[in-house]
């Protein structure tokens, strides 16, 4: 087979690997004992297992206990991990990636091709039950819709291990951002024998079994969780922090209260204390932009949002610039589609909505309601569904608010604890839901391929054909002009069928503690691995 070897890195050619916390000469650290970083992921994770994880509060875990074979730098650009090298083969579909040798899991076991080819099979496999799976399938992989759809054992996956340290991958077409999902954690390896032995508890404390640069040591449930160093990782040498806690604060303000007596280093804060810490201690916040969408998405198997025109005019009700300017104010941009402008390589065309003035937007809105068969004679009643969380309460307010005046539309409002709405979502049980997506990786098909029909992330369940054509064959194409255009063409199905209401594109909004440093400003997926950081002396 002709083989071209593409973009080697090879261990010792650096002098520090990737994802090292990178501590400049001179800087005086906190003495060992005090190398301690506490964060607020907000809620209790749903999950800390690699392959089912499918929220922030998770996410956020399991980046710091496991790795894959790519991990990412300070600015978003992905670096080898677990891997040193790779070639690519001259039909661009065939993977053979070099792994790196002194890669040990935490119980000092070597890491091996075997595991990813476990986990990889693992996430596709039916009987694991990912809400993740089509990420692989996404990926390109070589049989994964089959695996997937259970028509195809998991072993046909397209991966195997050429020998422990040799992992090949087939796709069944070239896909460009292919290495760029590689840094995800439905990607990262499982500990195949830890799994078998302990089953769905394998993820506790005493039991789990990881690759990261850190392991778990404490698990109390709705309180915290907190990990240590793990000895065994391969460059543990650069790594400062020893230990790692993870708050579950849902409020706020209770967040804010305990960052302000020095409890917790980094948190999300209310919004009402925006301009007063901007003006008083700047120094604490962090601000800047971040490839997620904040959107409402309509259930379209539950009248009436069976009805795009319903969908639509509720869509084109929201005065998005109020919310952004008004209710939260930290720099976010009204949102009329579901990819931001920010995501490398895709031309954000403003879609017609957002060129209209608010006052064509509303008679539009009204227009279609009165078509959909909703008036004075019979209002439309709906329910907004939304976790548990001061901010989107403030949102669902106004949105509400908005339906109100400007369709005569009541709407009823409906929080729930993040977990439990996880789940009602995967459910199907609800009409209208606050959501958000963080994009996986930088390109536009992280954001678009949410709403095909084979992603479990869309919850709404809007499935159309012309729409998974259009991302299909965006996939395959090599060309990054044809690829924009089909993004755009997909940008439009969104606009004129409505399975969503995008409200805002986010900015990174937080408070950091100023003596922790290794922060990652410039990596716009709000990815912030702990093995970068380190706490300096005031």
């Amino acid at each position: 087979m002709n083989k071209t070897l593409i973009a080697g890195m090879v261990a010792g050619l650096f002098a520090l690997p990737a994802g090292a916390a990178e501590v400049p000469a001179g800087t005086k650290l906190l003495p060992d004992a005090q190398q301690t970083y506490v964060t607020n992921i907000g809620s209790e994770p749903t999950t800390i297992d690699p392959q089912l994880v499918e929220e922030s509060a998770g996410s956020a875990i399991v980046n710091d206990l496991f790795e894959g074979l790519y991990t990412l730098d300070a600015n978003g650009k992905t670096l080898p991990a677990g891997a040193l090298s790779y070639e690519l083969d001259s039909t661009g579909t065939v993977y053979t990636f070099k792994l790196r040798p002194e890669a040990k899991w935490s119980n000092g076991e070597p890491v091996t091709a075997a595991d990813y080819v476990y986990s990889w099979q693992r996430a596709a496999d039916p009987k694991t039950a990912s809400n993740y799976a089509w990420f692989i399938e996404l990926m390109g992989i070589t049989n994964a819709s089959e695996v997937i759809q259970g028509k195809k054992s998991p072993d046909t996956l397209g991966v195997k291990a050429l020998d422990d340290h040799t992992l090949q991958v087939t796709l069944k077409n070239p896909v460009p951002f292919f290495l760029k999902t590689l840094a995800h954690y439905t990607t990262f390896p499982a500990p195949k024998a830890t799994i078998e032995k302990f089953g769905k508890d394998w993820v506790k404390p005493g039991n789990i079994v990881s690759n990261g640069a850190f392991v778990l040591k404490e698990w109390t449930p709705n309180e915290r969780l907190s990990a240590e160093r793990n000895t065994h990782y391969w460059d543990n040498q650069h790594t400062v922090l020893n230990k790692v806690v993870y708050l579950e604060i849902v409020s706020e303000t209770a967040a804010y209260n305990r960052y302000r007596t020095g409890e917790l280093h980094y948190t999300t804060y209310p919004l009402e204390q925006y301009k007063h810490i901007k003006s008083q201690s700047p120094e604490d916040l962090v601000s800047a932009p971040m490839l997620a969408t904040y959107y409402y998405v309509f259930n379209v198997n539950r009248k009436p949002f069976d009805d795009p025109k319903v969908r639509k005019a509720l869509s084109l009700a929201l005065d998005r610039e109020t919310i952004t300017d008004k209710i939260l104010g930290q720099g976010q941009l009204p949102a009329f589609s579901l990819t931001p402008p920010s995501v490398d390589g895709f031309d954000l065309k403003k879609p017609a909505s957002q060129q209209q003035s608010k006052e064509a937007r509303i008679s539009q809105a009204k227009a279609l309601l009165a078509e959909a068969g909703y008036g004075p004679d019979k209002p439309l009643t709906v329910d907004i569904l939304y976790n548990t969380n001061e901010s989107h309460k403030k949102i669902a307010l106004a949105v509400s608010s908005m339906w109100k005046h400007n369709l005569g539309v009541t709407a009823t409002l409906n929080n729930m604890e993040w977990k439990t709405m996880v789940s009602t979502l995967n459910e199907g049980d609800f009409g209208v839901s606050r959501y958000s997506w963080n994009g996986d990786y930088n390109d536009a098909s992280t954001f678009l391929d949410i709403l095909t029909s084979s992603s479990s992330a869309n919850s709404g369940k809007w499935f159309n054909k012309e729409y998974d054509a259009l991302l299909a064959k965006a996939h395959d194409a090599q060309d990054a002009a044809e690829r924009n255009q089909l993004y755009q063409q997909a940008e439009a199905l969104i606009e004129a069928e409505a399975p969503i209401a995008p409200l805002y594109f986010y900015v990174k909004s937080r408070l950091l503690k100023p003596f922790v440093k290794g922060y990652p400003y410039q990596n716009p997926q709000d990815i912030v691995y702990s093995r970068d950081l380190y706490l300096v002396a005031q």
